[in-house]
């Protein structure tokens, strides 16, 4: 059973709801009450991972796999923009990484003449670069259509020292020894679109209001209006920044005292520039949204081009400034060249802030997935879980620590690579 979809109508798809968005934002009403949150920021730094990864070059003659584990000290650099409008959500980044790597796995090359099973302890240098970009336009508070693009490349240059055994055609064993320079070039191309219902609004300033008065002002209840008053102070003070000149702490601090003054009749509070800088929480979203529509991967490796649909639905709930909790699951259907497949995600994840310094994450995440070689022909379903942690502290307005540590849990030969994930930024964040 093959998808519909044909790369046509994919393309066609895209570009005409990518029009749409460019060129009809005056269709909708501005709904006042809807957050509006704009960042721009760049980071550079170190960052060092240890993750697992399998690579798949087939052709109808000959069969070369590998699966490794491989750990990596690189130099990183990054941006991120933001835009969160009433209109549309657009956001934009991209990804520098390059530094040394060195890992141990399995290689397994397969020809009409020799089999090759060996062990294998890469080392060398690895580049990676990467861009995204998505874009929601809404057509009132809650219809919006999407169009999201993802591309990526990944460059090695590295020694392989394999050593195992090879069979020739005869199905003699001989030793099998290999130390050599190899290169290696990867890269891949994803494009999205879809409809949506629902909204999932940015709260970061919110949040960083409901902080600021109840810690300045604990003997005074505030209504919920208020706050967003405030946030929405706050927001016009942020909004303000230039990424190349930066910003003022302390221009910034005097005029959110003079608002509370002047508009809320409050004392001006001491120290507030101390908690102001640290106001910089990652995305903080409340809402709900569910979106569909076709989707078109493109991969220089095995699986080298896919395409399907996909329905995903998201929920994230603001419970005051010092916890969120974050709801997803979605479902993908893969058309490709032999079997289709089909994977499914679900995860819950909380997120907790112990002070403006901290932000402490954990959830699980379950990603069962199944091959379809015809309707009459379903395979098994495969199981993973993939419990997290993550760990995010700003050791001052500029400098930030990022850790995540994830475990796949599931058995071998299955969509998701079982062991260890796990990685450690850190970054000078400008913003």
């Amino acid at each position: 059973m093959q998808f519909s979809y044909t790369y046509k109508s994919i393309f066609i798809t895209s570009f005409f709801l990518f029009a749409v968005l460019c060129t009809s934002g005056q269709l909708l009403q501005e709904h006042p009450d809807t957050p509006t949150y704009i960042k721009r920021e760049f980071n550079a730094g170190l960052l060092f991972k240890w993750a697992p990864e399998r690579d798949e070059l087939r052709t109808d003659e000959s069969l070369f796999s590998t699966e490794q584990t491989i750990g990596t000290a690189a130099v990183e650099l990054s941006g991120t923009h933001m835009f969160y409008l009433p209109f549309r959500q657009d956001q934009w980044s991209y990804r520098i990484v390059l530094g040394p790597f060195m890992g141990n796995g399995n290689l397994a090359d397969s020809t009409a003449s020799e089999y090759i099973d060996a062990g294998l302890s890469p080392s060398g240098i690895r580049g990676n670069i990467g861009a995204a970009y998505s874009s929601r336009f809404y057509w009132d508070n809650k219809n919006y259509t999407i169009v999201g693009l993802n591309a990526w490349g990944l460059y090695d240059i590295y020694r392989r020292n394999a050593e195992g055994s090879v069979i020739d055609s005869n199905q003699v064993m001989h030793p099998y020894e290999e130390n050599s320079i190899q290169r290696r070039l990867t890269y891949g191309f994803q494009a999205k679109a879809g409809w949506g219902i629902g909204r999932m609004s940015p709260v970061n300033h919110f949040a960083a209001a409901h902080y600021l008065l109840e810690k300045y002002y604990p003997r005074r209840n505030f209504a919920d209006e208020e706050i967003r008053a405030v946030a929405r102070e706050i927001g016009r003070i942020k909004h303000q920044r230039n990424l190349r000149t930066g910003h003022s702490t302390e221009n910034e601090t005097k005029q959110l005292a003079a608002y509370l003054n002047s508009n809320l009749f409050l004392e001006p509070p001491a120290g507030m520039e101390a908690d102001w800088e640290l106001t910089e929480f990652r995305p903080r979203f409340q809402g709900s949204r569910i979106e569909f529509g076709p989707f078109f991967n493109y991969y220089n490796r095995e699986p080298d081009m896919v395409y399907g649909g996909y329905i995903r639905y998201e929920n994230q709930k603001y419970c005051g400034p010092k916890l969120n909790r974050m709801l997803s699951a979605g479902l993908n259907y893969n058309g490709y060249k032999k079997d289709d497949w089909m994977t499914f995600e679900a995860t819950a994840g909380w997120n907790w802030y112990p002070s403006l310094k901290q932000e402490i994450g954990f959830g699980l995440r379950y990603l069962p997935a199944m091959v379809v070689k015809s309707l009459e022909d379903l395979q098994p379903v495969r199981h993973a879980v993939v419990p997290y942690f993550e760990y995010f502290a700003q050791l001052n307005s500029r400098y930030r620590i990022e850790t995540v540590i994830a475990y796949r849990i599931a058995r071998k030969d299955e969509f998701v690579m079982p062991g260890p994930d796990f990685s450690v930024s850190i970054y000078r964040s400008s913003y």
